[in-house]
């Protein structure tokens, strides 16, 4: 290990280049890590030698040890501290300082100029290929397809324009005759239906007012309804009465057995525990580019001048393939397209010819036939409305008038039974509805539970990380027979907390109460500071009987850090040489931060984190603070 490490201050340069990578038994160490390290190493023997020796050192003594020492601290000393073993009798090794070697700048020019050369000839090549290729294909396709859909337009829309007009007169012609027809049938039947209608309406209204004032006087109805109104009362107007009354009595002599002082009897509080690097190889070797700077030159150049000459190639070869391959595909499919196009909008545009001209002359025809037709008068459908009105309207008016005659008669007698017996009905209910309710209260537990709070457990009003919440309730039982277990469910909206479960409170004595005092669970020590609210329920025998909703704000002393990515070390020292790993964790998981040591911190494990390690360190960019 010490030869490793004299290898590294001497030569760091060299170990960077050849991309030599340590490894322990615990991880990996990359490159860069190593690179770090070693800069640091080197600064550190740089200060080192440019610092006096401490007071009373002497020849040939290691820092910290007696003169003559051996990392003992006793003179003549080994580690083992025994006195006169000094490595087998050999005298101590005084090691001289060593002067870092002065690194020569190696300059880079011409293989920075070789791989742009070659990096350009090899893109320019590509480029030209890839791009006719490219653009060959686009013009191809593009061609194509404009030629087909301009040619498919073109030879559609001339042929629709040249078969247009050959057969307009014909259409003319037959779209005139069938509009007069059809234009007298309908006129005809349409004259006759308004005719009718007419008729009937005039028949209808007069007879329905004057039968409708006949039933509005007619007696039969009149009683009919009252019976009627006075049977239907007799049982619900009863039964609405016992109703409300058994509501009343009950609600009343609840509020009495509410408000009367409860026996209190003492109940102790219940408390729970709650890139481009392929292929150039071959070019470094062949030119002689061997260091580290040369080849990381050449490279650069190579990327830079292939990257240039490619775009250049690519765009002029794929303009040129485009254009030549476009003009040949377009012409070819717009030929091809436009007779096929053509002969399918002739007949389209002659059957449209048609069709316009027929519509234009069946819709006059037919608008001054119908016209002609639908206004004349038809006498003898006029007389068979009116007569037919005449008799609906009578039969339809006279049964209007009893309905009426029916609806003021049940009213009437409803109102008059309703009014004799609903009062003693309500009496009767409101006597029983007493009754109930003391029944109720005597045979079973009523309970309610009032005044319920969260609070913190040193109750300085901050609900600290790490700290008890407590619930404080007062329960009370109204009824005379003592109650269940109260079971009491608490939930969390954030969560951050660890809750109790199982909560519950003994049984409340007959016309007593108690006060509840509960453990229900411990903040974690790693909480986001913020608000959140804790809601309760209390339940007897599986039926709620109170709940509560109690927001609050929440502190947190300690400095929280939240793992940034998966896998994430947390090792046994501050250091990436050999660091030896203690656990490991993923995003999300949270830490405590107990002190900071260069780039590293110091954590140790939450206690609601899994996992047996206690405490580590872990790199400051692998946590978000909270």
């Amino acid at each position: 290990m010490k030869k490793i490490f004299c290898a590294a201050t001497l030569f760091p340069s060299l170990l960077i280049a050849s991309g030599v990578i340590f490894a322990s038994t615990d991880g990996v160490i990359q490159l860069s890590d190593v690179s770090d390290s070693l800069k640091q190493i080197m600064q550190e023997q740089k200060d080192s030698q440019g610092k006096p020796p401490p007071q009373g050192w002497q020849p040939g003594q290691h820092p910290g040890g007696q003169p003559g020492g051996n990392h003992g601290g006793q003179p003549g000393g080994n580690p083992g501290g025994q006195p006169g073993d000094n490595h087998g009798g050999q005298p101590p090794v005084v090691v001289p300082p060593v002067t870092p070697p002065v690194v020569v700048p190696v300059d880079t020019t011409n293989a920075r100029n070789a791989g742009i050369r070659d990096g350009s000839e090899v893109g320019g090549r590509e480029g030209r290929r890839e791009g006719r290729r490219d653009g060959s294909e686009a013009g191809e396709r593009d061609g194509y397809r404009n030629g087909t859909n301009e040619g498919d337009t073109a030879g559609r829309n001339s042929g629709y324009r040249d078969g247009y007009g050959v057969d307009q007169s014909a259409g003319t012609q037959r779209g005139s005759v069938d509009g007069q027809n059809v234009g007298s049938n309908n006129g005809t039947e349409a004259g006759k239906k308004r005719c009718y209608s007419e008729g009937y309406t005039d028949g209808y209204n007069s007879a329905f007012a004057t039968a409708q004032q006949l039933g509005l006087q007619d007696a039969a109805s009149y009683n009919a309804g009252y019976a009627k109104g006075q049977a239907d009362a007799a049982v619900i107007e009863a039964g609405n009465g016992q109703k409300a009354g058994y509501q009343a009595g009950f609600s009343q002599r609840e509020l009495e057995l509410q408000n009367t002082t409860l026996d209190t009897k003492a109940m102790r509080g219940v408390f729970a525990k709650s890139g481009l690097t392929t292929g150039l190889q071959i070019e470094l070797a062949r030119n002689g580019y061997t260091t580290p700077e040369e080849q990381r030159a050449y490279q650069e150049g190579y990327r830079e001048g292939y990257q240039r000459s490619y775009r250049h190639a690519y765009e002029q070869a794929k303009r040129e393939g485009y254009n030549e391959r476009y003009q040949m595909a377009y012409r070819r499919a717009y030929d091809a397209q436009f007779s096929i196009s053509y002969r399918n909008g002739f007949t389209e545009g002659k059957e449209k010819g048609y069709q316009d001209a027929y519509n234009a002359a069946y819709n006059s025809a037919y608008s001054y036939y119908y016209e002609e037709y639908s206004r004349r008068e038809y006498s003898d459908q006029r007389a068979q409305g009116l007569s037919n009105g005449r008799a609906v309207g009578q039969q339809e008016g006279f049964a209007a008038g009893c309905a009426e005659q029916t609806k003021r008669g049940y009213k009437a007698g409803y109102e008059k039974m309703a009014a004799e017996v609903y009062p003693g009905a309500f009496e009767a209910g409101k006597l029983s509805g007493i009754a109930a309710a003391d029944r109720y209260y005597s045979e079973n537990a009523v309970l309610k539970v009032f005044n319920v709070s969260f609070y913190d457990e040193n109750n300085n009003g901050q609900f600290e990380a790490s700290e008890n919440v407590m619930l404080k309730a007062e329960v009370r039982n109204f009824g005379f027979q003592k109650s269940d277990t109260v079971a009491i469910v608490v939930k969390s909206e954030r969560g951050e907390i660890t809750l109790v479960t199982d909560l519950k409170a003994e049984g409340v004595g007959g016309r007593a109460k108690t006060v509840v005092t509960l453990n229900i669970g411990k903040l974690y020590d790693v909480v986001a500071p913020n608000s959140d609210t804790l809601s309760v329920t209390f339940s007897e025998k599986g039926r709620i009987v109170g709940d509560a909703r109690q927001m609050y704000t929440r502190t947190n002393a300690n400095k929280v850090g939240v793992v940034a990515k998966d896998d994430t070390w947390i090792t046994k020292k501050a250091s990436i040489w050999f660091p030896s790993q203690v656990a490991v964790l993923n995003r999300g998981d949270k830490v405590i931060i107990t002190e900071t040591k260069g780039d590293f911190y110091k954590v140790r494990k939450s206690e609601v984190s899994s996992g047996d390690w206690t405490e580590g360190y872990v790199k400051g960019n692998k946590l978000n603070l909270q």
